[in-house]
């Protein structure tokens, strides 16, 4: 690391939003298994299922696309 008070700053912002993605991403891949899971009716979920099943892998995909998007346009 730097002596530089603000490439500091800059380096927990980034390490911050690279674990954020990977929370998401790690998310999108749950939500699709208990999807999965509930399809497949080893667990309950009725509807949910199909629901959670597509909502995972556009939590995986597109979330973090989408923030990375957000964080560059610097709003």
């Amino acid at each position: 690391m730097s002596d530089d008070p603000h490439a500091e700053a800059q380096e927990a912002v980034a390490a911050r939003r690279y674990w954020t993605l990977q929370f998401v991403r790690l998310a999108g891949i749950f939500l699709t298994f208990i999807g999965a899971m509930m399809v497949v009716d080893r667990i309950d979920g009725g509807a949910l299922g199909p629901v959670l099943f597509v909502a995972g892998p556009l939590l995986f995909f597109a979330v973090p696309v989408l923030l990375a998007r957000k964080w560059k346009s610097g709003r």
